[in-house]
């Protein structure tokens, strides 16, 4: 039977490290040793079976197993390390140049080590009393003699061993006390890597204690897993750990003890192997000490989430947000304000060269959007512009980004700008709807790609406006002369014809509306049943900056709804009721209507005309009503939905042709109904339109160029015999390009159906309409509206955050588009 010590260690051989210094002195490597187990030879009774032995054992006394040599006990600081036959005795010479007993041995052996008294029984102490003694205190020489020590990494020096059930498992840096895994299978690597980035080492300077710790601290930290919540565990065949000697000797006879940390159970059938936890821990600590810190990538990666979100650049001057960064990673510096801007600036420059790139390769035409955001304040003194890209790409995928945000106008009395902002002022050179415009499309290549430009009221009645477009239709940069050209935003034209008629709605209704609800908030059990109404209905509440008439809707909504679910209460009278059915009636069309074009999800332009159809039908029954009142106010909106129609018929009825569903057919059939024979001219200039847009998209597909080369021109000289050859086949080709439309429009509907896609249509149409799948892909990208639905119903429209607006215009166009690149 084996000593239970020598059994303890053999169960963990001494590992090669990673990093090992040059061998000692020479020595025998084939040395023997014979000796009894029953009695232990003393050093001077060492005998030698070769004439020459190593001088390193004058510190060492030799540890005997069945007659040979097992381990090699350090006479200074008693540690105990494997000595077989093929390790050698190089690891002695190093042990011995590094001992931190060789030179205080007399004070270390004048110390008394002993564990502290634990409690396991509440608060009380344990006494000999106690049942098989479990815990008894014992000599830290004792303790260490189980304990291997093979430490030839210099890394060593800054690191204390942890010892787990007798197996090195962990490392303590001397310097920030942090514990990381140092098992056989990991390797020294990560541990350098740590002493490089420990920033408590770099405060204090380098130094290095001793390589071994002292005894006191290893014992302490072989146990103090064990020790947490009084929780020890000992393996079940070792009822105690220290016994007296049969023969009556008092040297202590040591039994092997089984540690593990409390928080984590011992190794069962159902548990996971200690080793292949060790295995897996040491794979992901691996993995993070191999990355290296890029603070580029970490700077990219804090603009995008400020961008994103919409975070104030100043926060990264916050204390908390410093100390956030520094106890991630103390190499990481930290930014200014003014460093966060430059970088915001270099992701905006990044992002956009790569959309460029997808711009110029996914798309024929481009159409545009224009809007006006404010600043977000109770009187922004500055307007913004902002222009949005519409297209399709090469896989019929409705695309919208903004390509442009700058200065509409700005109030010159606007001395806090002036203040903030580091160029003051915006010259007149770079602001104003054709500046901001014609400085995108020259940025973007977008001058002979344009198809049309949707724009609110604001920037389509500027005159810069009409100078751009009547630029673009000299330079032949727009198809059709630009009659595709300048749109009016839709949401934008239904505000105003609301608005043109508040007053004569507010009169209506106004009065009713202030009474509902001052009669049913007046007392907590009204309140309960206007919120129950409120419940059951489906429609948002709006915002508290929302347009007036969108708050009339939904409070008459609420009217409405309640009245009956409680038809017993007197509301109001019946004719104030048809009054508040035909209002909401008319303003619940025209808020569905701006719900569906201005659709984050980017609606293609056929389904415009349905939804403007709408309106002008709600229109023309309210007209007819019996109420005096709202007969007269609907006329006046029907009045100012024909000058608007006058404008939209074409740009709405072109992309309804090209819907397989409709075609031309649809658009006769509703304008005959409609205007009578006022419709001839109305369908006259659409098929005009459509014929004149086919032939020129022809033109562009055969002859991207448009110009012969020289050598062409000269080779036609030689070859004047064969022109009428070269016309006859011209004439021939330009008769198929006619017959693509014609077959297009003869051939039959298909069938309307709720799952109709008609971009994947086209895209398996391309083959046999080619000319027209392109038309189609730059005609329904164009846009209706030039802001989202959140921005629609706003008073406002669109804003930024004013903690932004005292930024450079620049800096604001870099977080706006950077913010719209990344949703």
């Amino acid at each position: 039977m084996e000593h239970p010590i020598i059994q303890q260690v053999v169960e963990h051989p001494g590992v090669r490290e990673e990093e090992e210094e040059e061998d000692g002195e020479e020595e025998d490597n084939n040395m023997r040793v014979e000796g009894a187990f029953g009695g232990m030879p003393s050093h001077s009774t060492f005998r030698y079976k070769h004439k020459k032995r190593s001088k390193v054992w004058e510190e060492y006394k030799p540890i005997f197993l069945n007659g040979k040599v097992q381990f090699a006990e350090c006479l200074y600081c008693r540690s105990r390390m494997s000595c077989k036959d093929s390790n050698g005795t190089s690891h002695l010479w190093r042990h011995q140049k590094i001992c931190p007993g060789k030179e205080d041995v007399m004070r270390r052996r004048l110390k008394d080590s002993y564990f502290p008294c634990v409690l396991v029984n509440d608060n009380e102490p344990v006494t000999p009393g106690d049942p098989v003694n479990r815990i008894i205190s014992e000599t830290l020489d004792d303790i260490n003699s189980v304990i291997p020590s093979r430490f030839k990494s210099k890394v060593w020096k800054e690191f204390s061993p942890i010892y787990v059930e007798g197996k090195l498992q962990a490392a303590d840096c001397l310097h920030c006390h942090k514990r990381l895994s140092a098992n056989k299978y990991g390797g020294r690597s990560h541990l350098s890597r740590h002493l490089q980035t420990c920033q408590a080492r770099s405060q204090k300077g380098v130094f290095y204690p001793s390589s071994l710790p002292s005894l006191k601290s290893r014992g302490q930290d072989e146990l103090s897993p064990s020790l947490t919540n009084g929780k020890v565990h000992t393996a079940d065949y070792n009822s105690k750990l220290i016994r007296p000697g049969i023969s009556g000797d008092n040297s202590l006879v040591a039994r092997p003890i089984q540690v593990a940390p409390a928080h984590q159970p011992m190794p069962t059938a159902d548990f996971p192997s200690l080793k292949k936890q060790r295995t897996s821990f040491v794979s992901a600590i691996a993995d993070i000490g191999t990355r290296k810190v890029d603070q580029g990538t970490a700077y990219q990666e804090l603009a995008r989430m400020i961008a994103l979100h919409g975070y104030p650049l100043s926060m990264v001057e916050h204390e908390e947000m410093r100390r956030f960064v520094k106890n991630l990673n103390p190499l990481v510096n930290t930014v200014s304000h003014n460093d966060m801007v430059e970088h915001c600036c270099a992701l905006f420059q990044k992002e956009k060269a790569n959309l460029k790139d997808k711009l110029a390769l996914s798309s024929r035409r481009v159409s545009l959007s224009a809007s006006i955001w404010t600043a977000d304040g109770a009187e922004p003194a500055v307007n913004y512009l902002c222009l949005t890209a519409h297209f399709i790409d090469k896989d019929w995928k409705v695309q919208r980004m903004i390509i442009k945000f700058g200065m509409f106008q700005s109030s010159p009395t606007n001395v806090e700008r002036l203040i903030h902002c580091k160029e003051a002022c915006v010259p007149e050179s770079e602001s104003g709807a054709y500046n901001v415009i014609w400085d995108a499309i020259r940025d973007w290549n977008l001058d002979q790609k344009l198809l049309s430009l949707t724009s609110v009221g604001e920037v389509r009645d500027d005159a810069s406006t009409s100078m751009l477009k009547g630029i673009l239709v000299d330079k032949k940069y727009l198809p059709i002369r630009g009659k595709l050209y300048d749109i009016a935003c839709v949401d934008d034209f239904l505000n105003n014809i609301v608005s043109e008629v508040q007053q004569y709605i507010m009169h209506l209704v106004g009065h009713m509306v202030t009474e509902f609800f001052g009669a049913h908030t007046s007392s907590s059990s009204n309140q309960q049943e206007l919120v129950e109404v409120i419940s059951q209905m489906s429609l948002k509440c709006p915002q508290e900056d929302a347009k007036w008439w969108h708050k009339i809707l939904f409070r008459l909504e609420v009217l409405l709804h309640f009245k009956k679910s409680f038809p017993s209460e007197d509301v109001a009278s019946p004719e104030d009721i048809r009054v508040a059915e035909s209002i909401c009636k008319i303003l619940r069309t025209f808020y569905r209507v701006i719900e569906v074009i201005s659709s984050p999800s980017s609606p293609t332009a056929n389904m415009y005309f349905n939804e403007i159809w709408k309106v002008r039908t709600v229109l023309q029954e309210e007209a007819s009503n019996e109420h005096g009142e709202i007969s007269t106010v609907v006329r006046e909106m029907q009045e100012m939905f024909n000058r608007y129609w006058e404008d939209l018929y074409l740009w709405l009825c072109i992309p309804v042709i090209l819907d397989p569903r409709f075609k031309i057919s649809f658009i006769e059939f509703r304008l005959k109904r409609a205007f009578g024979l006022k419709s001839e001219s109305y369908l006259s200039d659409i098929r005009g339109t459509l014929q004149e847009l086919f032939h020129e998209y022809c033109s562009s597909v055969d002859q991207p160029n448009g110009v012969a080369t020289e050598s062409e021109a000269f080779d036609a000289d030689f070859n004047d015999s064969l022109d009428d050859w070269d016309q006859h086949l011209n004439e021939q080709a330009s008769s198929q390009k006619s017959t693509e439309l014609d077959n297009y429009l003869e051939d039959g509907l298909v069938p309307r159906k709720d799952d109709f896609d008609i971009l994947n249509w086209w895209m398996c149409h391309t083959t046999k309409y080619p000319r027209l799948a392109a038309i189609a892909q730059d005609i329904l990208a164009m846009p209706a509206s030039a802001v989202q639905s959140e921005a629609a119903f706003t008073s406002r429209g669109p804003v930024i955050p004013k903690y932004h607006s005292m930024l450079s215009i620049k800096t604001i166009e870099a977080l706006v588009c950077t913010r719209d690149w990344m949703r």
